[in-house]
């Protein structure tokens, strides 16, 4: 199983869609460096998964080829409201030419849900829904997190799907007091988020054996998609030698031109190591 959530960031008057995972996949056995967020080739929406892997892995290449084999689709020309029921339509086609009896097919995919959300160029907001399955079909819903009280979003976006919710809310809540809470109050107090919901995440998976939650593991996976409709994964530093790319650890020799989290420290800190190249006014002219 897994968790994966999705919510929109504002800092500095802009904002941005920003989806996270954790890296576990289970069979016989836990594989924790599996990559569990797809960013589609059009650029400006992603998918994420939770249950039967059996149907999410073969519906991210479905999805994706299908797609990019339409130029509407492929260029964005087809809003991202419209591009989530042709979703709906891929997946209920790839459920449908499942070699199971109905009640089969209709139990294995009881946990099974589909995390999407994108920029719509129509209606100029993000978009974040779920495809889950009732009676054995796809549909696609929009049903916000709610933070434990007394926490509550000023604009609600935050998308949750997978287990350990109820560990997931109570990690998030005593972060928000943490970093937050100036004295304790019974009334509403309104936040944005910034990180934290990554943070939380983060959390869980740091405390996961100890705290007997097998069913996530490995580390965050992280990716954001801008108002202007591209899409950009991050790498995510987990302590001062380990980095990871779509849960992937990261080799020693490799060399990475993307942003970093640094989620080691008590508020994570972007970085990015294209800053360090220096710009033209920056090079001195060396002699011939």
């Amino acid at each position: 199983m897994t968790i994966a959530l999705a919510w929109v960031r504002r800092n500095k008057g802009t904002m941005e869609l920003i989806v996270a995972s954790d890296s576990r996949l289970r069979s016989r056995g836990a594989i924790d460096q599996c990559q569990k967020l797809l960013l589609l080739t059009r650029g400006d929406c992603f998918l994420s998964f939770c249950g039967d892997t059996q149907i999410t892995y073969p519906l991210f290449l479905q999805v994706g080829s299908t797609l990019n084999n339409f130029i509407k689709t492929r260029t964005r020309a087809t809003d991202v409201f419209d591009v989530a029921n042709k979703i709906a339509g891929v997946i209920n086609a790839l459920v449908s030419s499942w070699d199971l009896p109905k009640a089969d097919r209709n139990k294995e995919l009881q946990e099974t849900r589909v995390l999407f959300g994108g920029w719509s160029w129509r209606a100029q907001k993000f978009d974040i829904g779920v495809f889950s399955f009732t009676d054995g079909r796809c549909e696609y819903r929009r049903s916000k997190f709610r933070v434990g009280h007394p926490w509550y979003e000023r604009h609600r976006s935050l998308v949750f799907i997978g287990d350990y919710e109820a560990e997931f809310r109570a990690a998030l809540t005593a972060l928000l007091e943490k970093r937050f809470a100036t004295h304790k109050s019974l009334h509403r107090r309104y936040v944005d988020f910034d990180y934290e919901p990554v943070e939380a995440l983060n959390e869980l998976l740091k405390s996961s054996k100890a705290s007997g939650l097998p069913l996530i593991g490995g580390a965050p996976q992280l990716a954001k998609i801008y108002p202007y409709g591209n899409s950009l994964p991050l790498v995510t530093k987990t302590s001062d030698n380990e980095f990871f790319l779509y849960g992937r650890k990261l080799f020693s020799w490799e060399k990475s031109e993307l942003p970093i989290l640094d989620l080691t420290k008590s508020t994570p800190k972007p970085l990015y190591p294209m800053a360090h190249i220096p710009s033209l006014s920056g090079v001195t002219k060396s002699r011939t």
